[in-house]
């Protein structure tokens, strides 16, 4: 699948609502010990490559986890919703916030030297450790500015 795939979601309560375009159904497990601790385990996500539009604005907090990155949730239900690469518009929603996930496939996982023993994905991922991820995510922000 190629070309821009429209997305839309919400938080669980639907105080917080977003819609943008993803750049393939590609979905990326982020197995970091701070999205563990954000979400409880494995972080599923995908990627935005524009700017999202969001709905109850009011409702959505930052939290800048990192000196290059920050996350958004709901402020009412707890929702996490994104991660974004600070000072850019790229953006990494949950997949579990999505409207429809028909369409998403597992093909990467990151931070793969933080996973823990006690789960495995059955999928054929690429996958790349901590050091390579943020080169990946900081050579990016370099990039984009």
């Amino acid at each position: 699948m190629s070309g821009e795939i429209p997305v839309s979601g919400h938080c669980l309560c639907g105080a917080v609502g977003f819609t943008a375009a993803a750049l393939s159904p590609d979905v990326t497990a982020c197995h970091c010990t701070m999205c563990s601790r954000w979400g409880g385990g494995v972080a599923l996500s995908i990627d935005i490559e524009t700017a999202p539009v969001f709905t109850g604005e009011d409702n959505l907090g930052v939290y800048k986890s990192s000196d290059w990155g920050e996350r958004g949730f709901c402020k009412l239900c707890g929702s996490s919703l994104y991660w974004r690469l600070s000072g850019t518009d790229r953006y990494t929603f949950s997949a579990g916030a999505l409207d429809d996930t028909s369409h998403l496939r597992l093909t990467k996982e990151i931070f793969i030297d933080e996973k823990p023993g006690y789960y495995t994905f059955a999928n054929d991922t690429v996958k790349q450790t901590g050091d390579e991820a943020t080169a990946a995510f900081l050579a990016e922000a370099e990039h984009r500015t």
